[in-house]
Parts: C-alpha cells; structure tokens; sequence
C-alpha cells in the first residue's frame, strides 16, 4: 500500500463478480499458479510471487500467490490448485456479489448487509451467517469472509472468497494471513 494510505475510488477499480464455489472475475478455484499468472497478465504487468507455506515439522501445506501493487493474495492447496483469494480493500479489484461492492467499504454496512440477507433468504438456516475468529463475518452460500484491514486510522473491508472446502475448516484450510487484519 503507498504512504498515503488512500483507497482506490470505484472508477479506479476494476470490477469482478463473485460466483460462489466458483471463482471471481477471470479466476477459477482449482486453477494452477501458472493458470492464474497467465490470466492476470490481461491486468496487470506485476509477476506472482509464490511463497511455500509449512507446517511446523516441515511439511508443505500450499503456497501463497502475492500480487502487492494489484491487491491480491491467492492461497493455493498442497496439490497447487487454487482455494482461496484475498483482495486488498485499498486497492484489490472491486468484489460484487448481488450488485453489491465488497471491496473498501465501512465495516458496519456490510456485515448489516449480510445479517439482512441471511434473515431474509436463510431465515431457517442457522449455518447461513457465521463468524471466525475476532468477529468476521462470513456467509455460507456466498463462500465469502468479509475481513478488514487498516488504513490510516480507518478499517475498510478486504474480502476473502474460497472454494467450497473451506467451508469445512475455514480457519484451518486457509492460512492465518487470510484472517488476520492487516495495515
């Protein structure tokens, strides 16, 4: 993020739709880092940089695809198919799902947003809305965590999409770096 800690306005943005379980944009869960590079070269010139997640014994657990000036992070599963995608809320691609806008906005509105949306279309289903960890909300229908981040002394929201096994183990299958809040 640059010095000035400001977020991209709407127009800055390039926009994506969100297709649960499916992918976002041009990306696809179940995609190769290669697969990814070559589709995200239409976008931006920057290169991937993978970095091997491990266990503490040792053992590759995935691999983490980090685009810094275009706002991504990509985490890959330990047979190096996509699973999951972070989208800087400063300056990531702008994440829609039913019209809506994930990406740099106010906390408050979209977690109302969701609750509204689970009450309204989920009403019996008590596995519709959840939270991981520090209070984040997530939707099960969407596959989609609605993180932040920090900026300046702001938090917007950095979105977090992934494949439906995730749903599984959310906070164990992605990375901790998927669930942190971040500056």
């Amino acid at each position: 993020m640059d010095e000035n800690w400001e977020v991209r306005s709407e127009s800055e943005r390039i926009k994506w739709t969100l297709d649960p379980f499916v992918g976002v944009g041009p990306l696809r869960f179940g995609m190769e880092a290669m697969e990814v590079s070559e589709v995200l070269g239409a976008f931006t010139e920057e290169p991937q940089q993978l970095v091997v997640r491990h266990l503490q014994d040792g053992r590759q657990i995935g691999e983490t695809g980090r685009y810094w000036r275009f706002g991504l992070k990509l985490f890959y599963d330990p047979q190096g198919k996509l699973e999951g995608i972070s989208f800087d809320g400063a300056i990531g691609p702008q994440v829609l799902v039913e019209g809506v806008a994930l990406s740099g906005r106010v906390p408050s509105e979209l977690e109302r947003w969701m609750i509204d949306r689970a009450n309204a279309t989920y009403a019996d289903d008590d596995f519709e809305l959840w939270h991981i960890g520090r209070g984040i909300p997530g939707s099960s229908s969407l596959g989609l965590v609605i993180n932040v981040q920090r900026v300046a002394d702001y938090l917007v929201t950095r979105p977090v999409v992934f494949a439906e096994h995730v749903l599984d183990d959310p906070s164990n299958i992605l990375p901790e770096e998927a669930w942190n809040i971040t500056a």
